[in-house]
């Protein structure tokens, strides 16, 4: 946060005794229910996740079109760097030089 003061948009630090939380513990009923949200919340990511994993790399590649482009570019920049190397070898090949 800026303590500064030069910016007057940004709202002031709220560190030590300026939080509102200082001097205050929350009580176990409400550990409770955070506790029981982020189970909740970590239950739905994993079964979210399990759904990903059954379409095929079809269905993914076309619900996913920028990585659909991404693994292209990909494949052209290897694609090149394998044709560089090949070129690479045939031309010490030729002078004879050793790698």
């Amino acid at each position: 946060m800026n303590d500064t003061g030069t910016n007057k948009n940004i709202r002031p630090s709220r560190k030590g005794n300026l939080n509102p939380m200082w001097g205050r513990h929350h009580s176990a009923a409400t550990k409770q229910k955070q506790s029981d949200a982020a189970i909740k919340r970590n239950q739905e990511y994993k079964k979210a996740l399990s759904n990903q994993h059954n379409i095929s790399m079809d269905e993914f590649l076309s619900n996913n079109p920028s990585v659909k482009e991404y693994i292209k570019q990909l494949a052209q920049s290897v694609i090149k760097e394998e044709i560089n190397k090949v070129v690479w070898r045939k031309l010490h090949q030729r002078m004879s030089i050793p790698l």
